[in-house]
């Protein structure tokens, strides 16, 4: 009887032991995957990033008093927010 409890436990030790490694390598590869979702997330963030910079840098080329215009209002409304939100 004490061989069989022992049999069954080396045998339950090992199936414990299995799992912890089919945990263990599944946590790493939802790492690995997570981190390359990251990555390609910020290249495709940066290559955004850049044709905007580099859309507006032509629109203000190409229309640069309706540009200034632009900031302008944009400055003025800013502005005007501030002052009100400081008033409080």
């Amino acid at each position: 009887m004490n061989e069989n409890a022992l049999k069954s436990a080396t045998i339950a030790g090992e199936r414990v032991i299995h799992g912890f490694t089919a945990s263990k390598q599944a946590v790493a590869e939802a790492l690995q995957d997570g981190q390359a979702t990251v990555k390609h997330f910020i290249k495709r963030t940066r290559r955004t990033t850049e044709d905007l910079l580099d859309d507006a840098a032509h629109n203000i080329k190409r229309f640069p008093v309706g540009s200034v215009a632009v900031a302008f209002g944009v400055g003025t409304m800013v502005g005007v927010l501030v002052s009100r939100v400081g008033r409080r």
